[in-house]
């Protein structure tokens, strides 16, 4: 795995995309991950789900929250700190490479 990236750090200019060692399916609406080296199960949310399916894609931080905008009818600010703080959790747990 490679070097996790502080929240701080993550920049609206930031690519993400899935980690390529992870599958994933759809069961009620929601997206159930495995990390496939980590041998973990992770559920997501509505929101979490459409951004997975998003990031499957290299895109930067600020194309997922324009996404978010449009998509939840929501403000830059509050799409661009879900955003970050979601990047930061896939992070830590192995599912997104992030590239500054």
């Amino acid at each position: 795995m490679g070097k996790r990236v502080e929240k701080t750090e993550i920049e609206e200019s930031t690519e993400v995309v899935a980690a390529e060692d992870c599958l994933s399916t759809t069961l009620d609406g929601e997206k159930v991950i495995l990390h496939m080296d980590a041998g973990e199960y992770y559920g997501f949310n509505e929101v979490a789900t459409d951004i997975w399916e998003t990031i499957q894609e290299p895109r930067t931080v600020r194309e997922v929250s324009e996404y978010l905008v449009a998509e939840y009818d929501i403000g830059y600010d509050r799409g661009k700190q879900d955003t970050v703080e979601l990047m930061a959790e896939l992070d830590e747990k192995g599912l997104v490479r992030l590239d500054n």
